[in-house]
């Protein structure tokens, strides 16, 4: 089952004539999240394929047009497109005032329901847990209210092997108890043990995403061991003080959260229009995390199931 992010944009504020502002898509067992959702993200997604229906969840980090100027025209574009089902959007207050201000504004009847699900607080918070996936969003450091989130998958069942089926003959009820990773106990007093007749599954995948954050120690504990981090590093070090004031990292900066976090990959983004490439800061990042990979519009990072990815 699919675990893939495709990235839709890599710029900051400015975007340029090859790098969109930021979005991600997640691809996660053939649903799709959106996160962020800057200008051109519905041109982006035509141009990498990705179906809109597949959309039912939009996670936006925090209210800056970079992140957000997009979502107005995607969400008049499903609707032409005669969606019915539900949208949730998760987003800091005051988002639900400016959707509804906006739909008022231009005159526009959504056939279908806006679920608006605020995002707030100082710790980490659990916002979305179905049967595959679950969300948690975290806290940044920016001039707004901001935050990143992470997606877990879910554990995956035990799968039993197929001879000590019949070797063992298993009931339905039995075999609904070793999938979940329980023991077999039987009348006559034997135990059969999970263990010996079940193959575990694949260890969760896992994707953390940093959007617009200057730099603090305690965002490692938050995304501390994904597989795969991304994270804005908007200025190279020679740029650390406009960082600095302008609430945004470095790519060192970036690659330092990764190094104490001991995450698997990092992916860096959100670039200043300043860089004509992003190669200088992908360097930069790798002196301290060599696992560092400079975003590009269209790249995917698949992670497969046991480890490793695919790009």
């Amino acid at each position: 089952m699919s675990f893939k992010l495709t990235i839709l944009g890599t710029s900051s504020a400015l975007p340029t004539s090859d790098r969109y502002p930021s979005a991600h898509v997640l691809n996660v067992h053939e649903r799709l999240f959106l996160i962020d959702c800057g200008e051109g993200t519905q041109m982006q997604m035509r141009r990498f394929r990705l179906r809109f229906a597949k959309i039912n969840h939009i996670f936006i980090s925090h209210l800056h047009g970079d992140h957000i100027f997009g979502l107005y025209p995607l969400l008049s574009s499903l609707n032409l497109m005669g969606r019915r089902e539900k949208l949730n959007i998760y987003a800091p207050e005051p988002f639900e005032e400016l959707i509804t201000r906006h739909l008022a504004d231009f005159d526009i009847n959504l056939g279908y329901e806006l679920l608006i699900h605020p995002l707030k607080g100082s710790t980490p918070r659990l916002i979305l847990s179905d049967r595959r996936v679950e969300v948690t969003s975290f806290p940044l450091r920016h001039r707004v209210t901001a935050y990143g989130f992470i997606f877990r998958e879910k554990p995956g069942e035990n799968k039993i092997k197929k001879d000590k089926i019949s070797e063992f003959h298993f009931t339905v009820a039995e075999m609904v108890k070793l999938k979940k990773g329980e023991d077999i106990v039987r009348d006559d007093g034997s135990v059969i043990s999970v263990e010996a007749v079940t193959v575990p599954p694949p260890s969760p995948r896992s994707y953390a995403y940093c959007s617009d954050t200057g730099y603090f120690k305690k965002l490692s504990t938050y995304v501390g061991g994904v597989d795969l981090l991304y994270h804005e590093a908007t200025f190279g070090s020679e740029h650390a003080a406009l960082a600095l004031q302008t609430g945004h990292s470095t790519a060192s900066q970036a690659a330092k959260v990764a190094r104490d976090a001991n995450v698997r990959k990092l992916i860096i983004g959100h670039f200043s229009a300043r860089y004509r490439s992003p190669d200088q800061l992908e360097e930069e990042a790798r002196v301290i995390f060599p696992a560092t990979e400079a975003a590009r519009e269209g790249q995917c990072y698949e992670i497969l199931p046991g480890g490793g990815f695919k790009e």
